[in-house]
């Protein structure tokens, strides 16, 4: 009975340390995100946009974007699906982000055929005049800006027949690797400095919901995981620092103690699962595409 209620005492405190956290003003979520991506972005597409190229060209393929369309792509990183875009439709092509980090790389790769501009994404959609772009998408950020607004005014600067194409991790993508990572930081809540608070979907289901609230036609809604097997802890939490999929995470121990406690979560993450099997890494996605009537 001692042993549960030291449990108890524990998940308590820990509660506690999140929602004084929670409730901190100011939100240092946009902050951090872009300090990670600015970080990694020199590794960013060998670490992700390699490993999820398939899934990115898949929401292209649905989203079927016509030549000459004036395009905008928005949380476009290291510009993969913007360059893309560019190639597809021959179009005037936009890229949107807010890390100067990522925007360098995408400029050095796509900049001799499309525009790139560093701009809060919803922000930058306000600033356009309504029925004013044929296609725009947003590839694996939706979830670090406020979606409802991005969807909204994603329809509302569409023309007529225009396209909208997104796709995205999902709430509970790496579910399993951050769930060892509460358990870490259960242990020590004093370490604690930061939460995120992010608003990733849980499911393709909810994106499409946004869409038809914003008057778009919903043409293609589908969801799905890409698993992969690291060796060891180290490795896992490496993974989820340098593919974007967990950016600020790095910062939410304060910094006498980040190392021991990103070491402790190593050390969880293979108690769980055998060695012989390595550390499952399971990215779940949502997509959906859509066109203003």
């Amino acid at each position: 009975m001692r042993q549960l209620s030291s449990e108890r005492r524990k998940w308590l405190a820990f509660g506690l340390r999140v929602a004084r956290l929670m409730l901190k003003g100011p939100h240092q979520t946009p902050f951090l995100v872009r300090r990670s991506y600015d970080r990694l972005a020199p590794g960013y597409d060998q670490a992700w946009t390699n490993h999820m190229r398939s899934r990115s060209l898949q929401m292209l393929d649905r989203l079927a974007p016509p030549e000459n369309a004036t395009c905008v792509d928005l949380t476009c990183g290291t510009g993969y699906v913007t360059g893309e875009l560019a190639r597809r439709t021959g179009g005037h092509v936009t890229g949107v982000d807010s890390s100067a980090g990522m925007l360098a790389v995408a400029r050095e790769k796509h900049g001799h055929g499309c525009l790139f501009v560093q701009a809060d994404a919803v922000d930058y959609l306000r600033s356009l005049p309504a029925h004013s772009v044929d296609v725009i998408t947003c590839a694996w950020g939706l979830g670090y800006t406020r979606p409802w607004l991005m969807v909204r005014e994603m329809a509302r600067v569409l023309r007529s027949g225009g396209r909208a194409g997104i796709i995205d991790n999902t709430l509970f993508s790496l579910s399993g690797v951050l769930w060892a990572s509460v358990l870490a930081f259960a242990e020590q809540p004093e370490v604690l400095v930061h939460v995120m608070q992010v608003r990733f979907l849980p499911a393709g289901w909810c994106l499409a919901f946004l869409m038809r609230m914003a008057g778009l036609a919903v043409l293609a809604t589908w969801d799905g995981a890409k698993t992969y097997h690291v060796p060891d802890g180290q490795t896992a939490v490496a993974r989820l620092t340098d593919t974007g999929a967990g950016a600020g995470f790095e910062f939410a121990a304060d910094d006498l103690h980040r190392e021991p406690v990103f070491r402790r979560f190593a050390e969880i993450l293979e108690c769980r699962y055998p060695a012989e099997q390595g550390i499952p890494i399971t990215h779940r996605y949502l997509a959906a595409v859509g066109r203003k009537p």
